[in-house]
């Protein structure tokens, strides 16, 4: 029997989150469409069983988010004469200036990096040649669900609101400024003045008591899920997708939000695909954009989304012979 050709290190869910989801329907894709690999959840497998599996196999994709991880394992791989693969989930350039410099060796020694926006791929090309822009967008590839309490919370918040607004964050986390990356505080705050409902998707469970410590209160209209839901069912029961971040990568629910034809409204942190609606990151901006959509000044229209999952099996049949 044949190995498989491709290794890929990842994980997948739990925890959720826009890279473990992205990771779990590429693989879902891969197996739909009969295509060979081996995975490795980095998570949960011990790193004697990790070297193994990068000893047995000579073209290794990898999904890691710590820049000094991901150059470790750059430089490893290249030292035993792997090729590696790499996502960066994420923008080049977000971290401080000796991460950033971590970076770029990784980009450099790498086989390919995939980056997930215009500006990080006009970057690694400076770096890297090979550096390809592909879409971390995969649409669900298995039928999901929400749990019955949460559907009957949304359904409940529909009956009181004309509109609802979504927003998701993977955890309570902060940039390289210290500046809560999510910005769910901000959007707490504004949504106590609209009248609009507010879905805030904690996985985590931690922003509950984040917010409880910075004296946030919650009005009727504004729902705190947490714990493990699928994002892409709540947004098909929502109107508008928030993205309020003041970081960002390829941003899953944007593209979500986007093929289910919801209106979104996101920082203007990194690139955005067309149909999204852009603001820079202020309090005053955010509040204008929601009060324009509300009283229907700005409806943007909705654009095709790319398949990350086609581009990415075509990466892999070209390289991989």
């Amino acid at each position: 029997m044949q190995r498989p050709g491709i290794l890929i290190l990842a994980t997948i869910p739990p925890p959720i989150g826009g890279v473990t989801i992205h990771i779990q329907r590429l693989l879902q894709f891969l197996d739909n469409n009969g295509y060979g690999y081996t995975f490795v959840d980095v998570r949960r497998t011990p790193n004697k069983e990790i070297l193994a599996q990068i000893n047995k196999h000579r073209f290794i994709h990898f999904h890691i988010y710590h820049p000094a991880v991901r150059f470790l394992l750059v430089l490893l791989g290249t030292i035993f004469g792997k090729k590696m693969l790499f996502t960066f989930h994420g923008n080049v350039g977000r971290h401080t200036w000796a991460l950033n410099l971590l970076d770029q060796f990784s980009f450099r020694l790498s086989y390919l990096p995939v980056v997930l926006n215009r500006k990080s791929l006009e970057q690694g090309l400076r770096w890297n040649s090979r550096t390809q822009l592909i879409s971390a967008f995969i649409p669900p590839q298995v039928t999901e669900t929400l749990t019955t309490d949460v559907q009957a919370a949304i359904t409940g918040l529909r009956q009181r609101y004309d509109r609802i607004y979504a927003t998701n964050a993977s955890t309570v986390s902060f940039d390289k400024e210290g500046r809560e990356t999510y910005q769910i505080s901000l959007l707490v705050k504004i949504f106590n003045e609209v009248q609009a409902g507010l879905l805030i998707v904690d996985p985590t469970g931690r922003y509950a008591s984040y917010l409880e410590q910075q004296g946030c209160r919650m009005n009727e209209n504004i729902l705190l899920i947490s714990g493990p839901q699928s994002f892409f069912e709540i947004l098909k029961l929502s109107d508008v997708l928030l993205r309020i971040t003041t970081t960002d990568g390829d941003a899953l629910s944007v593209k979500e939000a986007l093929f289910l034809n919801k209106q979104v409204i996101a920082t203007d942190v990194v690139d955005r695909p067309v149909g999204t609606q852009l603001v820079p990151l202020n309090e005053a901006a955010i509040r204008s954009a929601i009060s324009k959509l509300e009283e229907r000044q700005v409806i943007a229209d909705v654009a095709e989304q790319s398949h990350g999952g086609v581009a990415m099996l075509g990466i892999y049949r070209k390289i991989v012979a």
